[in-house]
């Protein structure tokens, strides 16, 4: 649980740095800052899945053997389920940790989904001062294109 919990707040994190990215990017409309910037929540975001995708692997590994123990003991002794003591018991220790694993996983996809998010968003700001400017600008649409081509997002062991 405990690690689920630090899983949860790196995920956070993650969608907090993306959603400043968007904020910071707002206030400025400076393109080439932006770029650079991008560069940086691209690099922490793979960094960052990098590193855990480890542990959550291994969330997952000991969520799939405690179902694999309690299958093997309810196959072992039906029984076992009849009580309703020792049914709470098993799915109290169970159920916690598989959800807070569940939830966990949740936010890492909710990370690759904002990510996927920031190029529209990016594409409806009007960066141009002037009015009687082209409708297509053409330094935003480097940008979108630039931002939907990083694929930045929640990778674990090279899958996005």
């Amino acid at each position: 649980a405990a690690l689920a919990f630090c899983q949860l707040h790196i995920c956070s994190g993650l969608e907090l740095s993306i959603d400043s990215f968007c904020l910071k990017f707002f206030k400025e409309m400076d393109i080439e800052e932006a770029i650079q910037e991008w560069n940086m929540v691209q690099a922490n975001l793979r960094k960052v899945s990098n590193q855990c995708s480890g542990s959550f692997f291994l969330t997952a590994a000991a969520c799939f053997a405690s179902m694999l123990l309690l299958a093997g003991r309810v196959l072992q002794d039906p029984a076992i389920m009849q009580d309703w003591r020792q049914t709470a018991l098993w799915l109290g220790w169970l159920y916690p940790p598989t959800l807070f694993f569940f939830y966990a996983m949740l936010r890492a996809a909710a990370v690759t989904e904002k990510a996927g998010r920031v190029g529209p968003l990016v594409n409806s700001w009007n960066l141009q001062e002037s009015d009687d400017a082209p409708s297509v600008d053409v330094d935003r649409q480097y940008v979108v294109q630039y931002i939907n081509q990083s694929q930045a997002g929640f990778f674990m062991k090279g899958v996005r």
